[in-house]
């Protein structure tokens, strides 16, 4: 955990050691660490036709999980970026959330990442956060997936205190409700910019 956030400056208030707890208790001992060499492409393609970092601007990525894990690796190493882990989660084998593909992924980048340069602000959200349930496994699941509240983000008056002036904001497919009311907030202030359906972008130049 202290590798991930190492370099989050004064967004670090909403870095969340809420998966790495959860990664510490998980019930399956035996979830294998893989060795992987590179980043898979989408996360080589989204990093690398995003603009060059600003200090005024903030960044807020919502992707899926291991996809997220994986283009905060490209932030730090193409620029020295620390995104802040803004995930709520609580992982859990039996849940929607079940972390197989975060929880491995959190310990084997952590070893990688290269040192901060604290040139920008960036925060990601997990946006499995509020994936659909299939109707037959309803039953069979626990239900551990959250909604996005007023703690899990910084205040206007807070990025204010940053010297923050835009916002940039990208999701992986349609916008979820709870990070469009929050980009509608921060709108009443801030020059806000937010892009959906990198997954059909990312698609179209494989």
């Amino acid at each position: 955990m202290r590798a991930w956030r190492r370099g989050s400056g004064p967004l670090e208030p909403w870095f969340r050691a809420t998966p790495f707890a959860a990664a510490n208790h998980y019930r399956d001992r035996a979830l294998p660490i893989p060795h992987v060499a590179t980043a898979p492409p989408a996360a080589i393609r989204l990093v690398s036709g995003l603009p060059a970092p600003a200090r005024r601007t903030l960044w807020v990525f919502d992707l899926p999980g291991s996809l997220g894990l994986w283009v905060g690796w490209e932030l730090r190493r193409r620029w020295g970026l620390t995104p802040v882990l803004a995930w709520n989660g609580w992982y859990d084998p039996r849940g929607i959330l079940d972390g197989r593909e975060e929880i491995p992924l959190l310990c084997m980048l952590a070893r990688r990442l290269r040192s901060p340069s604290g040139r920008g602000g960036v925060i990601l959200f997990d946006s499995h956060r509020s994936r659909a349930i299939p109707e037959s496994a309803r039953a069979n699941v626990l239900d551990n997936r959250y909604a996005l509240n007023e703690e899990d983000a910084p205040s206007l008056e807070q990025l204010g205190a940053m010297g923050i002036e835009r916002v940039r904001a990208w999701s992986w497919r349609e916008a979820a409700e709870d990070l469009r009311a929050y980009l509608d907030y921060l709108g009443g202030r801030l020059v806000v910019r937010h892009r959906t359906g990198l997954a059909r972008e990312v698609a179209a130049h494989a």
